[in-house]
Formats: C-alpha cells, structure tokens, sequence
C-alpha cells in the first residue's frame, strides 16, 4: 500500500531506501514506567509502515497519514523512485 501523508501533501518513500510501497502493522509503544510495572499492554499503539523494498520501520501516532491503496494512485502522483 502507499502512505499519503497529509501535513506534506505527498507520499511516503522510504527514508532509507526511497522505496513507495508498505505494509502496514500496529506497533505497541512500549515505555519503561509501564514495563517495570508489567502494564505494558496499557500502552498506546502507533501504525506501522514497514518498506516492502528494505524492511525500514516507519511509525506514526495520530491522523497525520492514509494508507492507500495501490489501484487508487495514478503513477503521475507518485515521487520518483531511484531504483524502479
């Protein structure tokens, strides 16, 4: 799926490898007050954006993305992908 990130007007490409497509997973936010305590499962969640290309893990909190489907984007709306 792509990422559109909304505050930028454009899609994600991958800080490490610039590659667009991603998959998506919850990722728990773990903090050390609530892992000695043993509540990490109180913990707020971010969405994951793992490159499909190199594995690189981007995290977001709150609505400042949208994941997109790939069949929605024209070509034309994408940013260049040095290694297409």
């Amino acid at each position: 799926m792509y990422v559109f990130i909304r505050p930028g007007q454009r899609f994600l490409s991958c800080l490490v490898c610039q590659g667009l497509m991603f998959e998506r997973r919850s990722i728990k936010m773990v903090t050390t007050g609530m892992a000695v305590l043993d509540l990490e499962w109180m913990n707020q969640s971010s969405d994951g954006a793992i490159c499909s290309r190199c594995g690189f893990v981007h995290s977001f909190m709150g609505s400042g993305h949208q994941w997109i489907e790939p069949s929605l984007v024209k070509d034309g709306d994408l940013p260049v992908d040095p290694l297409a």
